[in-house]
């Protein structure tokens, strides 16, 4: 057991050495892993600035070739605006005067039908009182008429109407009608 003991102890030693090594290994690997992530790190740095940097001088440089040829397609455009200003004035004025010139027509046009419809009311109003007045008077013969009874007396017309009127002899009731043509227009 003493040989078992200290072949242990040899082995616990050999172990002991062993993992102190790998420890001291570890550290330097992981300094020189440090020192890499640090180097890489900077590389990227650098080479991240590098790539600004001829970002900007690309961008720069092809700004540079496209501004002027920018400026110029704006004034080219700017110049084909005021050309299209000018022709949309110019045809402004033009439909702006056979606007005005359709306005008077149609005034004109409404004029002439508003005498038409004042005339062609005053027409029919004239009509419709020459036709009231002789309605008035056919209502005055309707209302005599409907006091009176015409007839024939012997082949002579009569009327039977108030009582001081010349009656015919064979019924008082009845007035005899002159029915001569006086010249003057008057009745007998």
């Amino acid at each position: 057991m003493d040989e078992f003991i200290a072949n242990a102890a040899l082995l616990a030693g050999h172990l002991t050495q062993q993992c102190e090594k790998a420890a001291v290994e570890q550290r330097s690997s992981a300094l020189d892993l440090r020192r890499a992530a640090s180097d890489v790190g900077q590389s990227v740095a650098d080479g991240k600035a590098e790539l600004a940097q001829s970002a900007r001088a690309a961008v720069r440089e092809a700004l540079s070739q496209e501004i002027p040829a920018a400026i110029e397609a704006v004034a080219q455009s700017g110049d084909r605006l005021r050309s299209i200003v000018d022709q949309l004035r110019h045809e402004h004025a033009a439909t702006s005067g056979i606007t005005r010139l359709l306005g008077f027509k149609a005034l004109g046009a409404l004029a002439i039908a508003s005498i038409a419809i004042v005339g062609a009311t005053g027409y029919v109003a004239s009509n419709n009182l020459k036709r009231a007045e002789r309605a008035n008077v056919d209502a005055q013969v309707l209302e005599a008429l409907a006091q009176v009874a015409i007839t024939s007396c012997d082949g002579t017309p009569c009327v039977k109407l108030m009582d001081e009127q010349a009656r015919w002899k064979k019924n008082d009731d009845y007035i005899l009608l002159d029915t001569r043509q006086v010249d003057d227009g008057a009745t007998p």
